[in-house]
């Protein structure tokens, strides 16, 4: 949610090939970023219900992929929590996306076979602290989904 001053700024100081936008962004917004940028724009969405799904499909046409997440709590993104993956097992997908929220090396493989997600993306499941990323929970996450392709080609 920061603003266009903010957004600017930072999209200049760090020259970022992908930005993920997790707050309250409007569709017109994001696309005014994308098209001004030339940048990969991500929209993370909250889906708590079918109602989660019909709000991302505003975003078709101003993002490259969406992100399904856990709904926000206190603050976007990074709640490590997920969500009735059953939610995406008809979903028409209408843009790129990815599955997010509270995945960790013991369920990402439990995701994948529910969602068949062409991508996931994960934080506090990889962590030993709060922030801290943990280098064998990253490897075992990459193992986990190494052994889902292997097994789904």
């Amino acid at each position: 949610n920061a603003d266009p001053k903010l957004t600017g700024t930072a999209l200049s100081d760090v020259k970022p090939d992908v930005v993920q936008f997790h707050g309250s962004e409007t569709p017109d917004w994001v696309k005014l970023v994308r098209d001004k940028s030339g940048l990969k724009i991500w929209k993370a969405v909250g889906v708590r219900d079918s109602a989660g799904l019909a709000k991302a499909s505003r975003y078709v046409g101003a993002v490259d992929r969406m992100l399904f997440d856990a709904p926000a709590k206190d603050l976007p993104g990074g709640t490590g929590t997920s969500f009735d993956w059953s939610l995406l097992a008809d979903h028409d997908h209408q843009v790129d996306w990815g599955l997010a929220g509270g995945l960790d090396p013991d369920n990402v493989r439990d995701a994948l076979n529910a969602t068949h997600a062409p991508l996931v993306d994960v934080s506090s499941g990889v962590e030993s602290a709060p922030g801290v990323k943990h280098v064998d929970r990253i490897a075992a996450f990459c193992q986990a989904v190494r052994e889902y392709d292997a097994a789904n080609r």
